[in-house]
Parts: structure tokens; sequence; C-alpha cells
């Protein structure tokens, strides 16, 4: 084929006269001469379409000149793009919503298969002198990420380790309840006690999916629970909401209940007997009473050590003996006018992120015990 563009000669004009004079030549062979002689890079299809559409209007033009017509085929063109586009954005945002509802039903199924198969956990027996005084302690759990796989030169970290430390973390705690004859024990379950989807990441290196994490860990929990009950008059589980437990990785596109760490309260219900369990009703953060003090609890994504006495004093109208929070995975007993705010440990010790930031510590929980003076336990892991 040769057919010279004339002088001042429209693109489009052109492509029109070239497709016209079109022979024997295939479809392949006019896209390639118009590719070389505009230096395009279309297909051929493309021009083939534009040479179609042309031939559609055309009749229906004859009285106007042919610089509209070119740009009526210009706009027409524009147009049809456009419909183009929103007809993909309406299929992907399809396919996400079918996507998500894909993984939600895998769930489900999974949650049956795994909810009331409880693991057989064994936690070592620890031998309690005879106590008549009545005093409290509290425990505070937190920050396990269950399901979490840490190796690095600082720490190694699995469901296996987890249990070995929860398992130090109850015997320690039962020594030093026994050293100040506490009677009555609080449980506080404050939060990312599964290691969840939220980060790729930690999802690439996980041993189980976010279902299975719950059912571990409420499966270690309830061993541990059931092992500590004999050793107290009474038992009392406070708990609150972490950020890995939500099950959309977006923040803004999940409310704070959307967590499976909603259904760890239920669960402890059904499985422990005799125990009361206050929740925090979907929310990350709850308040209690231990006789005559405030404790105000909270995970802590939410909250800073600097603003959270007045942020609390402002909610509840109530100003607090004591703040207990997680979420930093570092240990801090603050005195503020009186009012003290505790952050919890970790037990997964230093990830990959905290080396990254040049943190290390070791995996650690806290034992409060209140009695003339008040005594904390940063008890160590390993």
């Amino acid at each position: 084929m040769n057919v010279k563009r004339y002088d001042g000669e429209s693109r489009i004009k052109y492509i029109v006269r070239v497709c016209e004079n079109k022979t024997v030549e295939t479809w392949d062979e006019i896209g390639e001469f118009l590719r070389k002689e505009l230096n395009e890079n279309y297909s051929s299809s493309a021009y083939r379409k534009m040479y179609q559409y042309w031939l559609m209007v055309k009749d229906d033009l004859k009285d106007v000149s042919i610089e509209e017509q070119l740009q009526e085929l210009e706009e027409m063109k524009e147009e049809l793009y456009k419909e183009r586009v929103k007809i993909q954005d309406a299929n992907r945002e399809k396919r996400s919503v079918l996507r998500e509802e894909a993984r939600y039903e895998n769930l489900i199924e999974v949650l049956k298969d795994s909810l009331y198969d409880e693991k057989e956990i064994k936690f070592t027996p620890f031998v309690k002198e005879e106590n008549n005084n009545k005093k409290y302690g509290v425990l505070q759990l937190s920050d396990w990420h269950c399901g979490a796989k840490i190796d690095n030169q600082f720490n190694y970290y699995d469901i296996d380790v987890m249990i070995e430390r929860a398992d130090i973390i109850k015997n320690k705690m039962l020594k030093y309840a026994e050293l100040h004859k506490v009677t009555d024990l609080i449980i506080e379950i404050n939060g990312d006690m599964i290691d969840g989807l939220i980060h790729i990441s930690s999802r690439v290196q996980q041993e189980e999916c976010a279902v299975e994490q719950y059912v571990t860990v409420t499966d270690v929990l309830i061993a541990m629970i059931k092992s500590i009950q004999p050793y107290f008059n009474s038992v009392k589980i406070v708990t609150t909401l972490g950020n890995h437990g939500r099950m959309v990785a977006k923040k803004s596109d999940c409310s704070t209940k959307e967590n499976f760490e909603m259904m760890i309260p239920t669960r402890l219900r059904d499985k422990l007997q005799g125990i009361t369990v206050i929740d925090s009703h979907g929310l990350d953060f709850v308040k209690y009473e231990i006789e005559d003090k405030v404790i105000m609890v909270s995970h802590g994504q939410n909250d800073k050590i600097n603003n959270c006495v007045s942020d609390f004093v402002k909610m509840f109208k109530v100003v607090p003996d004591e703040i207990h929070l997680g979420h930093t995975h570092s240990y801090k007993d603050i005195n503020d006018c009186d009012i003290m705010i505790t952050v919890n440990g970790c037990l997964d010790g230093s990830d990959d992120y905290a080396l990254s930031i040049r943190k290390v510590s070791k995996p650690s929980q806290n034992f409060i015990v209140y009695e003339d003076d008040r005594c904390i336990y940063k008890l160590n892991a390993e």
C-alpha cells in the first residue's frame, strides 16, 4: 500500500482515506502501515473500529463538512472510551465484593470445623498454701499475636513457644500471688491476642489463618485459666479488642467491633464455669472496679500516655485510679498525679518491625498486687 498523506491533511481524514483504499490488504497490514506513517502505537483493531464508526455515521452527516464529521467521530470515540472505563470499574468493584464474600464464606467453614474442637493443652501445676486474707491481683494479658512466626537473631516465636511462655507467666504469677497471699484475681485480656490479617508481611509468615488463630488462643486461655482458678476464691475476666483482630486490613473500611476478638469472651463464658466475664461491647476500652478503685483498660492503639487520663475522665466523668494499656509492646508504669498508667509488654517478643526501628525487649506480661502498698511485677517469659 502506498497512500501518501496530503499537506495539511488531518490525522483522522488520512486514516479514513487509507481505509477506503484498502483492497487485498489485511487489517494487520493496514495497522502496520498507519503506525509507521503516523508514528503511533495504536493496534490494528483501533484503526479498523475508527473506520467502522465513520461508516456508521457518514450517511447522517452528508450535509456536514468533513471537519465537523471528523470532530463528531472523535467525540464518539471519547464517549465510547469513557463508557468502556465505567464498565471496567463496575466489573472490578463487583469482583472485589465477590472476593470478600468468598473469603467470609471460607472463614465460616473453618470456624465451623474448629470452634468446638477444644485442644488438650496441659499447664504444669502450682502448689498453693492456704490463705484466708482478702487481697486482689491483676494479671495483664495482651499482645500474644497467636499465629505469628518470628525467627531472628534475638527471638524465636511460634505457637509452641507461645504456650511455653504463657505457662511461665502463669507460674510466675502464682508464685507472687502466693507470696502476697492474693485471694481474688482479675485477668485482663487486652487485645492483639491473635496476629490477624492486617499486615501482608505478617500473613506470609503466619502458621494459621485468623479463625484458626482465634480458636488456638482461646484454647490456650481456657487451659491457662482453668489451671489458675483453683488457687483463688474468685477469678474475673475483663476483655477488650485490639487492632490486629479486625476483619479487614484497611482500618477505615472496618468498624472496631468487626473483629475476631469479639468472639473471645463468648467462648470463655461457654467453657469456663463460675467465672465472670466482662467485655467491652465491641470497643477497644472498658471500665471496671476493684472495690473502691476505678480501673480503665484500653488496648492503646487510639490512646497516648500524655492525654489518656483527660480523655477517659471526659468520657466517663470519673477520675480513674489506674489506666492499663497494651499495644506498644513496651513495659511502663507511670505516675501522673497519683493516677497510675501501666503499659503491658508482649508475649511474642521482638519481631522484624521492632528490629527495623532498633528496638529489642524481652517478652513479658504484668502482674499487679493491691495491698497497703501497690506492687507491680514485670513477668519475663524467658
